[in-house]
């Protein structure tokens, strides 16, 4: 799994792309861990690569929020693949994280709120 970070139109935006699973959720969720330590007020996961997400990687999707949440911040995803949609639409968490089509889309809902 590789995670890229970049800024778009002052958002910061992760990239995932490979398969997140038990295997290497633990450096992800550092890697997450450490960035959102920095009190980002608005935050972008795009999926549009990722191939695969276990429950290991649904967990780091849910403490993601929450640690966000605890400073105000927002934070959406976005670009799911199929795959990675059916398994966050059955573990319910389509309702609770905010999730966006497109990447304009995550910009556009980010910036106005």
């Amino acid at each position: 799994m590789e995670i890229k970070i970049d800024d778009i139109n002052g958002l910061m935006v992760f990239f995932l792309s490979g398969r997140l699973d038990a295997s290497n959720a633990s450096a992800a969720e550092e890697k997450f861990r450490n960035i959102l330590n920095g009190s980002p007020e608005k935050v972008i996961v795009s999926l549009k690569g990722l191939e695969y997400v276990s429950s290991a990687g649904l967990r780091i999707f849910l403490a993601a929020a929450k640690e966000i949440k605890k400073t105000g911040g927002k934070l959406a995803f976005t670009e799911l693949s199929d795959q990675v949609f059916k398994v966050m639409k059955m573990s319910g968490l389509v309702t609770i994280l905010k999730i966006y089509n497109s990447m304009d889309e995550a910009v556009s809902g980010l910036q106005q709120l």
